[in-house]
């Protein structure tokens, strides 16, 4: 089809994708102050707060009281999450950067609020680093192949509002994953932002790929499923070494300072051995996103080669 029509048609697919995400947040969001019930083998099982909290909680004690961040359960000075806060395992530059602001400035549930709108406000950002990486590997003709939109269509749909319910009679929201994610106040879409955005920047060829990379990894299991596929595109545009050493300093930059602040490393390093962590639904919103980002990239590579007789790289360089 035409480049100008497929703008158009990318451009209203991820429009209702996004609109529909809307109306699953507005149901979400009277969710967010209810409880749970949590249970590991450090603590047993209690009644907490949403998992925000967890983030909300290790921000005010990164604050005033940073040698206990990543301690279990409520300590002496905490601030008053009932009935108790959820304990925080990702990596400590995520505090700093993106919940210290919101602790500052919000109380918890402002604060959850907050963030939830925030990272909506990161969908329509991510369909157009989406669209861009899909006229990236059309090529620098005015014409994109029905399967390249089809295929970048569903990676869209799996990015902006993963359409799965627990059953059919559920309707009152359009994604369980999303519901899911905006009621606990999950920062899944702040980290799929960001694995989208090194793609993106890998095939600009810019500099800064690495150190969106690593600011993808405060949950360093979705940073490492992404990793074949960074790598392979990598590879593909010749930007392999730019790609490290933008990481290398980008991790050296943003890693090292906290992991030194209050012994944060250490604490952080304990957390690794917990064994309790499990797959949850929310957790498939950058899980399917980044299989059918690779599935896709696969794909054309070997049609490419197929159709074409010799390998045609998949972003548009040959």
């Amino acid at each position: 089809m035409k480049f100008r029509t497929a703008k158009i048609c990318f451009a209203v697919f991820a429009a209702i994708l996004i609109i529909l995400n809307g109306f699953t947040l507005l149901s979400a969001l009277p969710y967010t102050t209810g409880t749970a019930t949590f249970c590991d083998s450090q603590v047993g099982c209690m009644i907490v707060a949403r998992d925000f909290s967890a983030y909300y909680e290790a921000g005010y004690r990164f604050l005033s009281n940073p040698t206990q961040v990543y301690t279990e359960g409520n300590v002496s000075g905490d601030y008053q999450i009932l009935p108790n806060h959820q304990n925080f395992r990702y990596s400590p530059f995520f505090l700093p950067l993106f919940v210290v602001p919101l602790v500052l400035s919000f109380n918890y549930q402002n604060a959850l609020e907050a963030f939830d709108v925030l990272q909506f406000a990161l969908l329509p950002l991510i369909a157009y680093l989406l669209f861009d990486i899909m006229r990236r590997v059309a090529g620098s003709g005015d014409q994109v192949e029905g399967r390249t939109f089809a295929a970048f269509s569903l990676t869209a749909l799996f990015a902006l509002l993963q359409p799965f319910v627990l059953s059919p009679s559920i309707l009152t929201f359009w994604s369980w994953s999303y519901w899911r994610m905006w009621m606990e106040g999950e920062a899944r879409v702040l980290q799929l932002f960001f694995l989208i955005l090194t793609i993106a920047l890998i095939l600009r060829g810019s500099r800064l790929s690495g150190l969106a990379f690593v600011l993808s990894s405060f949950d360093p299991r979705m940073s490492i499923l992404s990793l074949p596929l960074i790598l392979f595109l990598c590879l593909k545009v010749g930007g392999l070494r730019r790609f490290a050493l933008s990481s290398l300093a980008s991790s050296a930059a943003i890693y090292v300072p906290t992991l030194l602040y209050a012994n944060l490393g250490g604490q952080f390093f304990a957390t690794i051995f917990i064994r309790d962590f499990t797959i949850y639904s929310y957790e498939w919103i950058p899980i399917l996103t980044i299989v059918s980002f690779t599935a896709t990239t696969v794909a054309l590579e070997l049609t490419h080669t197929i159709d074409i007789g010799k390998p045609k790289v998949a972003v548009g360089i040959e």
